[in-house]
């Protein structure tokens, strides 16, 4: 997570991909509602950065020169792009999470992306009854 004293150093910086690879340079960055901490970043990408893309970054890590984020090369370049702005609409930003297959904004979710998971509850009924059983142990032999 970027919080929201790091959001002005990643201004500038490289992308890289899931795999380390050069996605583009960070153009802006969109805080999250919530608590100021950075949700989205403009990547700009292609040739001499003539297109911007939107990326979440609600997982991406900053070590100090470079911006990591979860996604592939190709998706990233495929993404769509942010309008007119400073801000993002709503419609915007679901744009953005469908093509990277995370849950639309406003909607609590499980891990798995299930509605109707009580993630209060998970953990507690057998193997499989909920998204999150097993998450952080060994798997059973």
């Amino acid at each position: 997570m970027i919080t929201k004293s790091q959001i002005h150093d990643i201004e500038g910086v490289t992308v890289r991909d899931r795999d380390g690879a050069s996605v583009g340079k960070v153009v802006q960055v969109f805080p999250s509602d919530e608590d100021g901490s950075a949700a989205f970043v403009s990547v700009a990408t292609g040739l001499l950065g003539g297109h911007a893309t939107l990326v979440p970054i609600e997982d991406a890590t900053f070590d100090g020169t470079d911006l990591h984020v979860g996604y592939a090369k190709s998706a990233i370049k495929d993404a769509p792009s942010a309008g007119a702005g400073n801000t993002l609409s709503v419609t915007e930003v679901n744009a953005v999470r469908k093509h990277f297959g995370l849950s639309p904004a406003g909607t609590a979710t499980g891990d798995m992306g299930d509605p109707h998971e009580n993630l209060d509850q998970a953990g507690t009924g057998p193997a499989g009854a909920d998204d999150t059983e097993g998450a952080g142990t060994t798997p059973p032999a």
